[in-house]
């Protein structure tokens, strides 16, 4: 998605150079940003889901969880419909169990603010400060960056205009905090595990053409 960021901005540069007086192009920013919050949208829920998974993977029973996972899987498995659902966390059932409660929250999220996020990672991971592992020290940056794309998505054209100057700060917040939450997720998980090594390298560029 940020390949398609890139696109737009290079899209909207060149009609600026090519045309005098004004240009309306705010249709280019105003998608970007929606393409953007998408892709942080997604970076958040892939990062959570892929934690519990790596935790499931290298712990060898539930009593290693943290006390504010097992409130949380206890919590919803209390009142879970399914009557029957305590029996699915049985031997490594609670895995799955624990999987399966991120997921169906994480398919709620459509609004991806500080706070939010910070439930999120809080219920199913037991971080009680996402935010800071975060480059940016204040939240609310984001939080200013998610409501823009609200405005967006409710207003269309009608939205206020996304100038080019905001654009490409918003590319370098999100950029800039996902790899540092990258890191920090790095440290934090190994920890919880007790590994001597980390559950990925800390390799991060924002050149995209490193990655091709």
């Amino acid at each position: 998605m940020r390949i398609d960021v890139l696109k737009l901005i290079e899209t909207h540069s060149d009609y600026s150079k090519a045309k005098r007086g004004r240009k309306n192009l705010g249709h280019l920013t105003r998608s970007a940003v929606v393409m953007l919050c998408a892709a942080w949208e997604r970076y958040n829920e892939d990062l959570l889901l892929e934690a519990i998974k790596y935790i499931s993977d290298n712990i060898s029973n539930a009593s290693l969880l943290n006390n504010r996972i097992k409130k949380t899987i206890s919590s919803k498995v209390k009142n879970d419909l399914i009557e029957i659902k305590p029996m699915s966390l049985a031997d490594s059932g609670w895995k799955a169990v624990w999987l399966n409660y991120a997921e169906s929250d994480v398919e709620k999220l459509n609004t991806p603010k500080s706070n939010i996020l910070q439930t999120l990672f809080k219920n199913h991971l037991g971080i009680e400060d996402y935010c800071i592992f975060w480059k940016s020290t204040n939240p609310q940056e984001i939080n200013d960056f998610v409501s823009d794309r609200g405005e967006i998505a409710h207003n269309g054209s009608k939205a206020k205009y996304i100038t080019m100057t905001k654009l490409r700060k918003y590319q370098d917040l999100i950029i800039d905090n996902v790899i540092e939450i990258d890191s920090n997720m790095a440290d934090k998980l190994k920890d919880m595990v007790s590994s001597a090594n980390l559950p990925w390298e800390k390799n991060y560029f924002k050149d995209l053409e490193n990655y091709k």
